[in-house]
């Protein structure tokens, strides 16, 4: 699949599935409650000085607006990833409608939706150079870029905790009711050394990530899987569905960067090839 259709399509595909997740729970949509408006605890100016439009986005009806443009939208963009103009308006739809919700209804969220404002943004705003080649070259450098500079800034915020570096961070997440699991926690208790290795393979791989630019092909391609992986493994222990689909929007941006370098080393070389015979 194209790089840049690929990244729209699965950022398409988390944003889609966030917005069903939320509407899913829609009776924690009244006034005030976990994933209704919060607009009187957080915006309480509103109610005086806009009543109107304080009453409008303190409604049950506001999230349902909300999470439902922004499925809408989700499942447009996918099935029509290379539409210039979708690109635009459904970027700049789909990062205004993240912004509304991080003020109004700020509850639920999590670094996934960082990342796909992130992307939408960068997609939306390249979209409006008018050479789609160059579009989607820097649209894809840019997000490779982002996705390097989150893994390196996660992998040093773990490798200054102690308990990341005590080797018991694993363990203790395992523990939580909300992103645990009973049955790999049993199996780490029963093997502490799994959790170590785990956290100390963790910061390895965040903080390494960019050395992936500088290895062979083979080596870098395993080493983007390995990442995958990792997600993958999150989403089914952990519960954070949304990170697999949030990072891997822009896993095609890094093969796409690697696949250059390879095209731009084989260049590079060639005339020097040429030049010795």
């Amino acid at each position: 699949m194209h790089p840049p259709t690929a990244v729209r399509r699965i950022a398409a595909a988390g944003t889609f599935v966030a917005a069903m997740e939320t509407l899913s729970q829609h009776r924690r949509f009244a006034r005030g409650d976990l994933l209704g408006s919060q607009v009187e605890a957080f915006h309480p100016w509103l109610a005086k000085r806009f009543p109107r439009v304080n009453r409008a986005l303190a409604s049950r009806a506001f999230p349902y607006a909300v999470y439902g443009t922004q499925a809408a939208v989700s499942a447009a963009t996918f099935l029509w990833p290379r539409n210039r103009p979708l690109r635009i308006a459904g970027g700049v739809t789909l990062a205004a409608l993240q912004s509304v919700q991080s003020a109004f209804i700020p509850f639920g969220r999590d670094g996934a939706d960082q990342l796909q404002q992130v992307i939408n943004i960068t997609m939306a705003s390249t979209a409006l150079i008018r050479d789609r080649e160059q579009a989607d070259d820097l649209a894809l450098r840019t997000l490779a870029l982002e996705t390097s500079l989150s893994y390196v800034a996660s992998g040093v915020v773990k490798a200054v905790s102690p308990v990341w570096l005590k080797g018991d961070a694993v363990a203790g997440v395992m523990r939580t009711r909300s992103y645990g699991d009973p049955r790999v926690h049993q199996l780490l208790t029963r093997y502490p050394w799994i959790s170590t290795a785990l956290s100390w393979s963790t910061i390895a791989i965040e903080c390494g990530f960019p050395v992936i630019y500088v290895l062979p092909k083979p080596a870098s391609r395993a080493y983007l899987a390995t990442m995958t992986a990792f997600h993958l493994g999150i989403g089914q222990f952990m519960g954070l569905n949304r990170f697999v689909l949030a990072f891997g929007a822009t896993h095609p941006a890094i093969h796409y960067v690697l696949s250059q370098r390879q095209r731009e080393l084989a260049a590079a070389t060639r005339p020097a090839t040429i030049s010795a015979a």
